[in-house]
């Protein structure tokens, strides 16, 4: 099931998704196993650098919410975090907006030891999910609020001129490679359409709490399938397809990465379908993962053609960062990937669950 509130997933499109796997992955055990040791490593990474994190946040946050006059010329001493150009683009945004970095350092200062501890001691991925979506929640509130948030980091990440490199003796090489690489335009166009999509309100409703509820209840499906649970909310009832799926993700020798890409999209579509359109369990997938106004309009901004466009040509923009050659056409493929984050249509030869949902929107929102 695609995470498309992922942001940096959903930025790299495609190629962020269908990144290829090891081979030894080739069952939903095999799966399950890998996916859990991905977590499984972030939280031994919060358990030994907690007091590292504590330290350095309250280091940049003497950096970060530093008052200056305003008729003082930026210190590049004081503002060796954020640097005199970002200083500057953050300080245009206006009263609370332009404050953002230091709310941002001092959230994180106040709230994430609890959040690095609660994540620790998760049992399950819902519980694991619902401390992930808190921070995310507040970051999409801020730059729900403070659109020209995004204005001003595009706008000075790649002229970024702070001294936390310097400082901490790091190599800056990467960095500017891919900053340098990287268009900034499209990345800003790309990033304001997803806000289009989770900052909507349809009748006034305030839709994040909505995708946090969405992302909990896709950790529910995951322990569902964890405790080998053949039900709705499993992966366990597309297992054949599921599998055929992660055979797909394997590149052969010889393959093409456009081919192999289309490859991959096509199984995890009929994975999709068989876990979507069920009509035994349509109604349960639509309560849990379709339940709200607020989905059908992200999901309808997201598989937007404005929004297809930009994807592709974010493929095309990163593909030299990762690959020798030119980068593959797939705007075809994505065009059919994006099928499914329109249900009623991608299940119309199954179950009408899903349009009636959105008829009932839509006479709510007219």
């Amino acid at each position: 099931m695609m995470l498309f509130l992922l942001l940096l997933a959903l930025a790299v499109g495609v190629q962020g998704h269908f990144g290829g796997h090891d081979s030894s992955i080739q069952t939903i055990e095999d799966y399950l196993e890998a996916y859990h040791a991905f977590w499984d490593s972030y939280k031994d990474v919060f358990r030994s650098s907690q007091d590292l994190v504590e330290t350095l946040l309250s280091m940049i946050e003497s950096s970060v919410c530093e008052e200056e006059e305003a008729s003082e010329e930026c210190d590049p001493g004081t503002n060796w975090v954020l640097g005199c150009k970002c200083k500057s683009e953050f300080s245009s945004l206006g009263d609370r907006c332009s404050r953002i970095p230091c709310e941002l350092v001092r959230y994180f200062k106040d709230n994430g030891p609890r959040m690095m501890q609660n994540f620790t001691a998760a049992e399950n991925y819902e519980e694991m999910f619902r401390v992930v979506m808190e921070p995310a929640e507040k970051i999409w509130g801020i730059l729900c609020d403070c659109r020209g948030v995004v204005d001003a980091i595009t706008n000075c990440v790649p002229h970024y001129d702070g001294q936390l490199f310097s400082d901490f003796n790091l190599d800056r090489t990467g960095f500017d490679r891919i900053v340098g690489h990287l268009d900034w335009e499209l990345v800003n166009e790309a990033v304001q359409r997803y806000l289009d999509a989770v900052c909507g309100a349809p009748m006034g409703q305030d839709c994040l709490p909505v995708f946090n509820t969405w992302q909990v209840n896709y950790g529910t499906f995951l322990d569902n399938t964890s405790k080998k649970e053949s039900m709705c909310l499993s992966y366990r009832r597309a297992e054949e397809e599921f599998e055929a799926y992660l055979e797909a993700e394997v590149k052969k020798d010889g393959m093409t990465m456009k081919s192999y890409i289309e490859g991959a999209i096509e199984k995890y579509l009929v994975m999709e379908e068989k876990i979507f359109c069920d009509a035994k369990c349509a109604p349960e997938m639509q309560e849990t993962f379709y339940f709200s106004c607020c989905l059908k309009h992200a999901a309808e901004v997201l598989s937007s053609e404005d929004m297809k466009e930009k994807l592709v040509k974010l493929f095309q923009n990163t593909w030299s960062l990762l690959y020798t050659g030119d980068a593959p056409d797939l705007t075809d493929a994505v065009d059919k990937f994006m099928t499914m984050y329109r249900p009623a249509e991608f299940c119309q030869e199954h179950t009408d669950v899903f349009k009636k949902f959105n008829d009932k929107c839509d006479v709510l929102i007219a």
